[in-house]
């Protein structure tokens, strides 16, 4: 669960309970009113529809029995109210994670010997999927292997010519340890490295490995957004912005190494490669 997500639905369920207390406090006096209507509008739209189809309680209940048949309802809609808070949160940071507005200010810079020229760039988020995935098996152990062609992408194709450099490199998505096997038969601890290839893999060897590495437990699963993914792109990886700014053309994939012989590997979902392009 995101931290968004999690304080949302959080900070939901904290207000529903005083709600409901305030609920409880009212109907033991004998006299409904701010705290009932509170809680009923925070477990909308469920309880209007209840109140639309449920048949009024009889006169003779106990109390004890009339405050259950409310109170339950209402708690079980905001129940579900929170998890559609903490989802929407959620997306939320994912997606402003994604597209993360990094606008820099304009780079004012004194031309050398007072000709008075000023140079003036910009940066654009720049986050792309790549083009084909497709598994390579070694050992009984799979890696993923992630092709790229980024003229595919109108963001790039519009300025590519005008790219000055590329900073902060980062990998997303979520990785999980799928491996199977080792000393308990449930897998072993995983360590996820991913290398580049500057063609659509001729070789997986001499590679430089730009990121990782990445340690999964026993069928963990890490989701990455953008400040975790490029707290792990090494010094090598100016060699993959090297590729952005080039012909756009290359390849990344895992290289995963474990404690005890396994079968099978790391499953990542959502890889995404980002990077903030610095535009002349």
């Amino acid at each position: 669960m995101s931290q968004w997500g999690r304080r949302a639905s959080r900070t939901y369920l904290i207000v529903c309970a005083l709600a409901l207390l305030a609920m409880l406090v009212e109907t033991v006096l004998g006299h409904p009113g701010t705290g009932s209507m509170i809680a009923a509008i925070l477990a909308a739209p469920w309880s209007m529809l209840m109140a639309g189809l449920a048949p009024p309680l009889p006169r003779d209940w106990p109390l004890a029995a009339g405050l259950a048949v409310r109170m339950l309802p209402l708690a079980l809609f905001m129940l579900l109210n929170s998890a559609i808070v903490r989802g929407i949160a959620s997306r939320s940071e994912r997606d402003l994670s994604r597209t993360a507005t990094r606008v820099s200010l304009l780079l004012l810079l004194a031309a050398p010997l007072g000709s008075g020229c000023i140079l003036s760039s910009r940066q654009e988020v720049f986050v792309v999927a790549p083009t084909d995935v497709f598994f390579f098996f070694s050992g009984g152990r799979n890696e993923i292997v992630f092709t790229f062609d980024l003229s595919t992408s109108p963001q790039w194709a519009d300025h590519h010519a005008d790219i000055a450099g590329v900073s902060d490199l980062a990998i997303l998505g979520g990785f999980f340890n799928d491996t199977e096997g080792g000393a308990d038969l449930l897998g072993s601890p995983l360590d996820v490295k991913v290398a580049l290839a500057p063609t659509r893999l001729s070789t997986l060897e001499a590679t430089p490995v730009v990121w990782g590495p990445l340690h999964l437990g026993k069928r963990e699963t890490k989701r990455l957004d953008w400040s975790a993914g490029q707290r792990l792109t090494l010094a090598q990886a100016s060699a993959l912005g090297d590729e952005i700014r080039g012909d756009g053309k290359f390849t990344l994939f895992t290289v995963t190494a474990t404690e005890f012989p396994v079968s099978s590997g790391v499953d990542i979902s959502g890889f995404r490669l980002a990077s903030i392009l610095e535009i002349k």
